[in-house]
This record gives structure tokens, C-alpha cells and sequence, in this order.
């Protein structure tokens, strides 16, 4: 027991030195030490939500939105080095089932909060379907056509956005895809409210709190 309990110890200060090592990297908006520091830290086993929290967030105190946008790409560019492989056997691990498509909304080319989020699930083991920016109400209700879809994601940053957003989750929990998908809302402009009015199964605040309800849906 003692053992064990030396061995948590030990592991958890080494995550604490990489998360430091990002925390550095993110305040002082060194690009290419982010994509380094947050390597090693998946490297040596430091889950990438943890990574966000303590390392990321910290960061993020000081170097503002830059620091956001850099260090957005770097997680994304490390976590799509995740191979089909690993994905499957994460995928096993948490009883997963089903596919999620996500995309920001026609009229909105904002993508940061999107790819956070997309980041963030390919270190879960989901299996995505992105249909990037700027996307037409009709093409979710296509995407949710197709086999194994459980997870409709929108997001959408700006305003304009909202009757296209209406349009869209009409689309998709009326008729005989009220039961096949549910739909989460996210973004800048998305309140509660507009998910409640618009009858979307969730709203998230943020990536993180958006990850955790779609791990959820995809294990039942």
C-alpha cells in the first residue's frame, strides 16, 4: 500500500513539471514550446484535460486570446497524431459507442472553440466527423443520416447565427431523427435559453464541460 501510494506521489510530480513547463510556454506565447511542452506531456501520460486545466488555463492568465489561438493549435496538431489504432482501444476502453459530427454554423467562420473541443475528444478515443465552418442547417440534417451518428455538436460564436441555428436543431429532433441524434450547443453566443427554446438535448460553456457531457451520451 505504502508502495503504491509512493508511486502516485512520484507521478504526480513529474505532471506537476511538464504542466509547469506548459504553463511557461503559454504565458510567453513561444509557439513552438507549446507543441513541444504539451507533447511531452501526453508523452509521459499527463491527460490532455488536465493538461487544459492546470496547464493551459494557467497560462492563458497571462498571455490573453494569442495565447488561446497558439496553444489551441498546438494541442490539435498533437492530438491529431493520435492513430486509428490508439483511438479504437481508448474508444474500448470507455464503452464507447457511436459517432459525433460537429461544425460552426452557416454564417460563422470561427473555429478556435470547435477545434478545442475536437482536440479534446480525439484524446477521449470519440469518433468525429468535422464539417468545419460555415455550415448550412441541411448538411447536419444529412450528417445525422448517416450510420452510427449519436452526437450532433454546433457551435457558433456569433449572433446573426441564431436563426440558422433554429433552423438546424429543427432539422434534427423533429421527424425520424427526434430520436436518433442529440444535439449539443456551444459557442460565444449560445445561452441555456436558446437551448432550451430551441429543444437541443444540452448547452455547454465551454470545451471541457462540452466533452464531458458527450462522453457521457456515447457510453449508453
Amino acid at each position: 500500500m505504502e508502495k503504491v501510494s509512493l508511486e502516485n506521489k512520484k507521478k504526480a510530480k513529474n505532471h506537476f513539471y511538464y504542466i509547469n513547463n506548459v504553463i511557461e510556454a503559454v504565458s510567453s506565447l513561444d509557439f513552438f514550446s507549446m507543441k513541444d511542452t504539451i507533447k511531452q506531456a501526453i508523452d509521459v501520460g499527463v491527460p490532455v484535460i488536465e493538461i487544459i486545466k492546470k496547464g493551459i488555463l494557467k497560462g492563458l492568465a497571462e498571455s490573453g486570446e494569442m495565447g488561446l489561438i497558439l496553444a489551441a493549435e498546438a494541442l490539435e496538431g498533437e492530438i491529431l497524431c493520435i492513430d486509428e489504432e490508439t483511438r479504437r482501444s481508448l474508444a474500448k476502453a470507455r464503452n464507447y459507442s457511436g459517432k459525433v459530427v460537429i461544425g460552426t454554423i452557416e454564417g460563422d467562420i470561427h473555429n478556435l472553440g470547435k477545434n478545442i473541443l475536437i482536440a479534446l475528444m480525439k484524446s477521449y478515443g470519440m469518433d468525429i466527423i468535422d464539417l468545419g465552418i460555415d455550415v448550412k442547417p441541411v448538411k447536419f440534417e444529412e450528417a445525422a443520416r448517416m450510420p452510427d451518428v449519436k452526437v450532433i455538436g454546433i457551435s457558433y460564436l456569433l449572433s446573426s447565427g441564431e436563426p440558422f441555428i433554429k433552423r438546424a436543431v429543427s432539422l434534427l429532433k423533429n421527424g425520424e431523427l427526434a430520436n436518433k441524434v442529440k444535439v449539443i450547443l456551444g459557442g460565444a453566443a449560445v445561452s441555456p435559453e436558446i437551448a432550451e427554446e430551441t429543444k437541443a438535448d444540452a448547452y455547454a460553456k465551454d470545451a471541457l464541460e462540452g466533452v464531458d457531457i458527450i462522453d457521457k451520451w456515447l457510453r449508453n
